[in-house]
């Protein structure tokens, strides 16, 4: 008996393991280029009111299909008048998800509009793909917030994603163009990558100690599924590097010479963060996986670290890292549903509700 119910057992886990197996979300390349469809990845409607093309990055941040790159550059570069906008998706999709039809939508919804067709604008939009689906079966999906969220930052730590989106904002952006402007976003943990992603560059210097200014116009992150440690270290590292000029009414380098580079208006931030006050995934999700990963991984040791425009005040990183920066009342007001980072300590632009 003890043998048949050991058969049972082994059987039941093979059935379970290969139930999981099933479900497993494929890792693509979804849009791959071959020698047949060499322009696979891109597409768009016949009387060319507008270009997708996609993107797509595997769990260590590698490129799945150099050759996607090439084409969506390829795009943007015969566009005379191109209007780009790039967006990583988040948790719970990938290439071939909801997300590529509402972001497609949007890209349409653009197109049309009488500004845009009258002025004769090229409209383009990237699709920066990853896995952030990883499991398909209902409720268990949600176990997979850990991984998604370790793959994200992996894919923001690496070089591939910044080379990417730099190669295509510089490609919109050449000054031969008629109009050139270049808009990012990201949603959910790919507002995660986009932040963590971007910061790189917005704190890049040259050669001459200069700051370099940002290749693209904008960047929004939707509800961003990442803590607001690296928030607050951006915003500190900011207020060490810039200060504000009334003159010029901009934020100019405080280091000797830098005052000469980059110069950024005050109307512009670096980076916008969109956060809306029902977001269960951000508001009450995050929040729980992350307490639920520190207790697991028996972290309870944190640093206490200044608040940003709070004049000595310091908080401890542990709250930081459980909470998101869209919601987080060290850093943004709660109160407002638009909120958005400036190139300096502790200020937020806001509209009310």
């Amino acid at each position: 008996m003890r043998d048949a119910n050991s058969i049972c057992y082994r059987v039941l886990f093979v059935l379970t393991l290969v139930s999981l197996l099933d479900s497993c979300q494929s890792y693509g390349p979804y849009h791959a280029n071959t020698a047949s469809e060499p322009l696979n990845s891109v597409r768009g409607p016949s009387d060319g009111r507008y270009k997708f093309a996609f993107i797509e990055f595997g769990d260590q941040g590698s490129a799945l299909d150099m050759s996607q790159r090439a084409v969506a550059l390829n795009a943007i570069r015969q566009a005379q008048r191109p209007l780009l906008f790039v967006y990583i998706h988040g948790w719970m999709n990938d290439a071939v998800s909801g997300d590529v039809c509402r972001f497609e939508h949007f890209i349409d919804m653009v197109s049309r509009l009488p500004e845009v067709s009258q002025g004769k604008i090229n409209v383009i939009g990237v699709y920066i793909a990853w896995r952030g689906k990883d499991l398909t079966v209902p409720g268990l999906n949600l176990l997979t917030f850990w991984n998604r969220k370790t793959a994200g930052n992996e894919i923001a730590a690496q070089n591939s994603c910044l080379a990417a989106i730099n190669e295509l904002a510089l490609a919109a952006r050449d000054p031969s163009k008629q109009v050139h402007h270049c808009i990012l976003m990201g949603h959910s943990f790919g507002g995660l990558v986009l932040s963590s992603t971007i910061s790189h560059s917005i704190l890049d210097a040259s050669s001459t100690g200069a700051r370099n200014a940002s290749p693209w116009d904008m960047a929004v992150a939707f509800n961003p599924a990442d803590n607001a440690i690296g928030s607050r270290q951006l915003l500190s590292e900011l207020d060490y590097l810039y200060k504000y000029d009334p003159t010029r009414g901009a934020y100019v380098g405080r280091t000797p010479g830098a005052e000469e580079g980059a110069v950024v208006n005050e109307n512009r931030p670096f980076l916008v963060i969109l956060q809306s006050e029902n977001d269960q995934a951000t508001g009450t999700f995050f929040p729980i996986g992350t307490t639920v990963g520190n207790v697991v991984n028996f972290h309870y040791h944190w640093d206490k670290v200044p608040v940003p425009g709070g004049n000595g005040q310091k908080i401890s990183e542990g709250e930081l890292q459980t909470h998101t920066p869209g919601v987080f009342h060290f850093i943004l007001n709660p109160l407002t549903h638009v909120q958005s980072f400036q190139p300096f300590i502790g200020a937020t632009s806001r509209t009310e509700a």
